[in-house]
């Protein structure tokens, strides 16, 4: 029996209220404030903790999704629309041509490998994925971070802002995550700063820097809350200017989650690259310019994708759906057209839509309890509770405050608004007790990650992440070095595998771009670089027009408690994958 009317909505309220009250002193996070402040270089705290969304390793991370099953589909676009075959191998620029070095292998014969060839072990579309990379390359390796190689005969000369005869400089743009650590919001991942400088001397005093030119890294910190009455958006602008104007930055790069109208400053406004983990909206990526690229997906193609697999495996059969968005700039539109319409035009029973009010924060509480009761009083069985980290656990506990009871609905959630990791799913039961886990449980989400399958008796970590921990062991000064196995560790090695993956495309376009590049020469060899490496080694490419690399899409179901004895995450939960079978590919 549902809870009586008087006691519906108190769930919500208690937990959004501490929430509020722990993550903004007492008072909703300001929307708007007073001009921008210079974001000054900060000391870095000797590990950080990650938010939710920028935790990327074995357990979270995020990426691009799919539409075509595993023996069929490529990825050379953002749009998707019918299957086609895995990206060939990359078509050198004509800045790539430029000079000595450009490859450092030469390819086999007609139909065979490139010398250094991995064979992964996985096998079928992984193996295929492989043909297209060329090991040889000095920041394509599978042995070593970088390889030395000689600077080109021509003389070198400064060509552009940044862009020096003996140096080139980067930005690594930090988020101050540790601030979320008392606020139950954050994992320890590491310390990505010392991360960055210590691959940063491995490519300078190993390798010599790129053709010639040392790497002159930046540090440039932000804060995740909010102070001093300017708001998020308005303090990320501010380093924004500190990155591009102070530091003359030709790249940025962010693993710590850097989102809003920042990434546009660096991008559209100050002609930088930028290269993050955060999903995007096709908007941002095509504004960007070919300067704005994300390991992961953008928000339309995600839901698009979730609608479909969800279609596509008959769930919705006399089932009647209910939809929660948020309103976030841009993401309830996103929702009603790539997911809702999607779900409609297939002929899904979509019987309520609810958009709620986030009052300019990122705990949306608007409406909530409203929602939950139209969902009840339309008969809802399906639900897609597409919140962000801090709102699902609300949603879901007052839920369970109206009488909701493991079983009555089945749902579906992917890496749009970062709920694809265990992470974020821990937050459920962190908020929300034991009940809102067992209310959750069984929930099917898409994600592009391999989200749990280090708790595999059949698990080996991959030959990029090995290669990245052994390269950080032997060379950081913290003499660290983490277990992918073991739950405790798997997000440092995961944060380490983004750092590294993130790191070596800046780098395999700057050695693409030619021995003395513009910054236009720069972002044209990223265009063209095809396959990446990035953490799990699933299949991810850069290609003309397409700035959302990873091209995989997986299954996995949220379990509470975890089946894996011992094994789960604070909260006893885990998320469960499904076998490669299932691996989904973004097709053009």
């Amino acid at each position: 029996m549902r809870t009586p009317p008087r006691l519906r909505g108190l769930g919500a309220a208690v937990l959004v209220t501490g929430l509020l009250a722990a993550a903004c002193g007492g008072d909703p996070e300001p929307t708007s404030g007073g001009p921008p402040t210079t974001a000054a270089e900060q000391t870095r705290a000797p590990e950080d903790a990650v938010a939710p969304e920028a935790a990327s390793g074995p357990d979270a991370s995020a990426v691009t999704p799919a539409e075509a099953p595993i023996d069929t589909g490529g990825a050379t676009a953002d749009e998707l629309a019918e299957p086609e075959t895995l990206p060939a191998p990359p078509v050198a620029s004509p800045a790539a041509t430029d000079g000595p070095g450009e490859s450092a292998t030469e390819t086999g014969d007609a139909g065979e490998p490139a010398a250094g060839f991995y064979e992964d072990p996985r096998g079928g579309v992984f193996v295929e994925f492989q043909r297209g990379f060329d090991r040889g390359h000095p920041f394509a390796t599978l042995g070593a971070f970088c390889l030395p190689h000689e600077p080109p005969p021509e003389p070198r000369r400064a060509t552009d802002s940044g862009i020096g005869a003996d140096s080139i400089t980067l930005v690594h743009m930090r988020s101050l995550v540790e601030e979320l650590v008392g606020l139950g919001l954050g994992v320890d991942v590491g310390d990505p700063t010392d991360m960055f400088e210590t691959l940063t001397r491995i490519v300078n005093e190993r390798c010599g820097g790129v053709r010639g030119r040392l790497i002159d890294l930046r540090l440039v910190e932000v804060t995740l809350l909010g102070t001093g009455g300017s708001d998020i958006d308005t303090l990320r602008n501010a380093a924004c200017i500190e990155a591009t104007e102070n530091h003359d930055g030709v790249i940025a790069m962010n693993t710590t989650t850097f989102a809003g109208t920042a990434q546009l400053c660096i991008t559209e406004e100050h002609d930088s690259v930028l290269i993050g983990h955060d999903p995007q909206t096709r908007e941002y990526l095509e504004r960007g310019g070919g300067r704005l690229l994300t390991t992961s997906t953008t928000l339309e193609e995600i839901l698009m994708s979730l609608a479909r697999y969800v279609v596509d495996t008959g769930a919705l059969a006399g089932r009647r759906v209910g939809v929660v968005a948020p309103n976030t700039p841009g993401e309830a539109e996103a929702v009603e057209a790539s997911l809702v319409q999607v779900l409609r035009e297939a002929g899904a029973d979509v019987a309520a839509f609810d958009v709620l009010d986030c009052a300019g924060t990122s705990i949306c509480a608007g409406g909530m309890a409203e929602s939950v009761q139209r969902m009840a009083d339309e008969g809802v069985d399906v639900l897609f509770p597409l919140l962000n980290p801090v709102s699902l656990p609300g949603y879901i506990t007052e839920m369970v405050a109206q009488g909701f009871t493991p079983g009555d609905v089945q749902f579906y959630n992917s890496d749009f608004n970062s709920q694809g990791n265990e992470v974020v799913g821990d937050l459920i039961l962190s908020f929300g007790g034991p009940a809102a886990g067992e209310l959750y449980d069984g929930a099917t989400l898409l994600v592009t990650t391999d989200q749990g399958r280090f708790r595999l008796d059949s698990y080996q970590p991959d030959a990029f992440g090995e290669m990245c921990m052994r390269e950080y062991r032997e060379n950081s000064p913290l003499g660290v070095d983490y277990d992918p196995r073991d739950p405790d560790e798997t997000n440092k090695y995961g944060m380490l595998g983004l750092v590294c993956s993130v790191y070596r495309v800046a780098l395999r376009g700057i050695y693409d771009a030619g021995p003395n590049p513009s910054r236009a020469d720069v972002v044209a060899a990223l265009a063209n670089l095809g396959p990446v490496d990035l953490p799990f080694m699933l299949p991810a490419s850069l290609a003309p027009g397409k700035r959302a690399m990873v091209d995989s899409l997986l299954p996995v179901t949220f379990r509470h408690p975890c089946p894996t004895e011992g094994a789960g995450t604070r909260n006893d939960i885990c998320l469960v994958p499904s076998d490669y079978s299932e691996l989904r590919l973004k097709s053009r």
